[in-house]
């Protein structure tokens, strides 16, 4: 018996020592964020646009997001999905925070706007080795009148510090043409003018303990007034670096596509993932998804407003899109991936595009 006590109190010993040892992440506010992978946007019938967009964010450590959604003349709901990770690293030091741009112009030219943006950082986040952004979602909505599109881009470049003013400057670049011909649009004007709300996600990070890659993704289409346009998701295997990095997430670095001419949006998607990381070889298995679609083949019949939707119309056309993705890299911490579903309804009636019933927010679970 006293040698059964003997062997239980050394095991007990050894144990509580050993979990003694093992201390906890040491993480801060700073060192927890929420990634934007995309979204998928659904009307039930084609419209012009005059609010679009999506975000994620941390408000005071809560995790949340947005969904924006509004017409023009007609009334619909939205069906939405909000793709989102949750991330937690003493690796990773992150900033939040969104850039306003206006461009205005005439319908079917090219209104562009670059600017830079100057930020200034708590001591935390000020003169770290190495700088990403990635967009954390966007928001785009009409000062005037709803449009058609017909060329969108949004893009951020990456940061640099600046020791003297102690602020972080990036420049983000914003690109849009539009057009309008259907019969609910004004006949005499032809003027156009959008803002773009561009969520960003600044990450900090020594050099030995995070990496980041850039992916490239490309997508492009065509469609008849008989054969909607089909969907097929990019997949892609990426080599990275093998052994020394325990996790893995994606984020976006822009966005664009460009039509053959102004076409009425029903859905749009824009999702990036990893489906595996494999962590000795050093390998991401990516998959990104990019849709726009004009018209869905009954579309009429299952619209919820019938009586507007019988004006709606089917056009043929092409398009060509792309998702810049980051792949980051880091020792510790985890990764939560994760979706959400929602819903919303728009009165339509040409309602200013900055009314409240074109949001949608959400809180967002970040654990199993």
């Amino acid at each position: 018996m006293k040698l059964f006590l003997l062997y239980l109190s050394t095991f007990l010993t050894l144990n509580l020592s050993g979990q003694m040892n093992l201390k906890p992440l040491d993480l801060k506010p700073y060192n927890k964020a929420l990634v934007w992978r995309g979204f998928k946007h659904l009307w039930s019938y084609n419209h012009r646009i005059n609010r679009l967009g999506s975000f994620v964010f941390l408000d005071s450590l809560t995790p949340k997001g947005k969904h924006f959604s509004a017409t023009g003349l007609g009334s619909d709901s939205t069906f939405y999905n909000l793709y989102y990770s949750y991330i937690e690293s003493p690796n990773l030091k992150f900033f939040q925070g969104e850039a306003k741009m206006l461009v205005t112009g005439k319908e079917t030219q090219l209104m562009t706007n670059s600017e830079e943006f100057s930020v200034l950082v708590p001591e935390w986040f000020q003169n770290l080795p190495r700088y990403k952004s990635i967009i954390n979602g966007f928001e785009i909505k009409s000062l005037e009148k709803a449009d058609q599109p017909v060329l969108f881009e949004i893009h951020i470049d990456d940061p640099y510090y600046s020791a003297q003013s102690k602020e972080v400057k990036f420049t983000s670049r914003f690109n849009l043409s539009t057009n309008c011909r259907s019969a609910e649009c004004a006949i005499l004007k032809n003027s156009s003018t959008y803002e773009v709300t561009i969520h960003y996600l600044i990450i900090g990070y020594e050099i030995k303990e995070a990496i980041a890659f850039e992916v490239n993704n490309k997508n492009a289409y065509s469609w008849t007034t008989t054969v909607e346009s089909k969907f097929l998701p990019i997949r892609k295997t990426v080599e990275i670096l093998p052994n020394d990095y325990e996790s893995a997430f994606i984020g976006i670095k822009s966005l664009n596509f460009v039509l053959n001419e102004e076409q009425w949006l029903q859905e749009l998607y824009y999702i990036a993932s990893i489906n595996n990381y494999n962590k000795p070889k050093g390998t991401a298995d990516i998959q990104v998804e990019m849709h726009f679609s004009g018209w869905k083949d009954g579309m009429k019949k299952l619209a919820v407003s019938k009586k507007e939707a019988m004006f709606s119309n089917k056009k043929p056309g092409w398009v060509s899109m792309g998702l810049n993705s980051v792949v980051f890299q880091f020792k510790q911490g985890t990764v939560f991936d994760s979706k959400v579903q929602g819903s919303m309804f728009w009165p339509g009636r040409e309602r200013k595009a900055n009314n409240n019933e074109g949001v949608d927010v959400k809180i967002l679970p970040i654990k199993n």
